[in-house]
């Protein structure tokens, strides 16, 4: 039980046997740790409390703490949704960029110094293939983030997350939480 100096426990003390039954039966119209805190106080009053008002309990904050689990703590159609809005605006996005897209600028060098076997070899010598290797892909990721490659960027990025989050927000992955919802409150608020 959290320290004593904490109002609501201070006062879960004071409550009659009654106003604590209703936290228990009323779950689902507090905090789970109050209703924790109360079942606790029950306990040690040696009160009874039946064996499927506490399994209803159990379900009950199991299903609150996997919703505080979730992403950005989300229903599972906000986050469909949410992946709906991002295809739209990232291949929407994607589409303008490939439109707008320049072409390629030219070489500050007038040529490439990956053409030249000199330019190569330099960079073998200096560092290995791992440097060559480097290099090259230093600047196929340069290449990337400007002009029609970084429309297809986006677009990957794009379907990647909204499938991302669509899976979150799909039936499958709510179904257990569909399931917590029929055993909400118990059948019979008295027993």
């Amino acid at each position: 039980m959290p320290p004593s100096d904490d109002l609501f426990y201070a006062r879960l003390l004071t409550l009659s046997n009654a106003e604590l039954f209703h936290y228990i039966h009323h779950y689902s119209h507090y905090k789970v740790e109050a209703v924790q805190a109360a079942l606790a106080e029950v306990h040690t009053r040696g009160l009874y409390v039946s064996e499927a008002v506490l399994s209803d309990i159990e379900r009950y904050c199991t299903r609150q703490a996997q919703q505080r689990m979730r992403p950005g703590n989300l229903e599972p159609r906000h986050l469909r949704w949410l992946a709906v809005a991002i295809v739209i605006i990232g291949l929407g996005s994607a589409v303008f960029l490939y439109v707008t897209a320049s072409p390629p600028p030219q070489h500050p060098l007038g040529y490439d110094p990956f053409d030249s076997k000199k330019y190569v070899r330099e960079l073998e010598v200096y560092g290995g293939k791992m440097n060559i290797l480097a290099v090259e892909f230093r600047q196929w990721l340069a290449r990337l983030w400007r002009g029609k490659p970084l429309a297809y960027t986006i677009a990957l990025l794009t379907v990647l997350l909204a499938s991302l989050l669509w899976r979150l927000g799909s039936p499958a992955a709510s179904h257990p939480e569909t399931q917590a919802e029929q055993h909400d409150a118990p059948a019979d608020p008295w027993s």
